[in-house]
């Protein structure tokens, strides 16, 4: 029997909700793209992180957006550690579980290619309202 995680608040905006237009319809400005993360986290704390890391040239936050189980959330900084263990990076032995994996989506490198940026918001609404039961087992393994 499968258990679901705690999800998001059912009223949960998706893109196309929190938008002024259809998702893909328009480019969407960089302040619609990071305040729509910054709605997601508010509102999953359980299921997703958002980190500021830096800022462009023009002074726009940069961040990366974290998601997993609220089991895998919890323990963030053991999966990291024990990442950079089995990586030879960090010395020090692994410990409690190793076996989760860390994924890396860059999801725009270039300002005028917009298409990684707009799919970013639909994928982060997944991750992170995690309703999907397939989402909910995937992030148990990966962070």
């Amino acid at each position: 029997m499968r258990h679901a995680f705690p999800t998001a608040q059912p009223a949960l905006q998706s893109p196309n909700d929190f938008l002024p237009y259809k998702l893909g319809d328009k480019f969407t400005p960089h302040y619609l793209l990071t305040g729509y993360f910054e709605y997601l986290a508010a509102q999953c704390p359980q299921t997703m992180k958002l980190q500021r890391y830096g800022a462009t040239n023009e002074d726009r936050p940069l961040q990366i957006a974290i998601f997993s189980s609220p089991e895998n959330l919890a323990r963030l900084e053991q999966i990291r550690l024990n990442n950079l263990r089995l990586a030879g990076l960090e010395p020090g032995a692994v410990s409690g579980n190793s076996a989760v994996a860390i994924v890396w989506l860059s999801m725009s490198v270039h300002g005028n290619e917009p298409s990684g940026s707009e799919c970013s918001m639909e994928l982060a609404y997944r991750l992170a309202s995690q309703t999907d039961p397939n989402i909910q087992e995937w992030l148990k393994t990966r962070w």
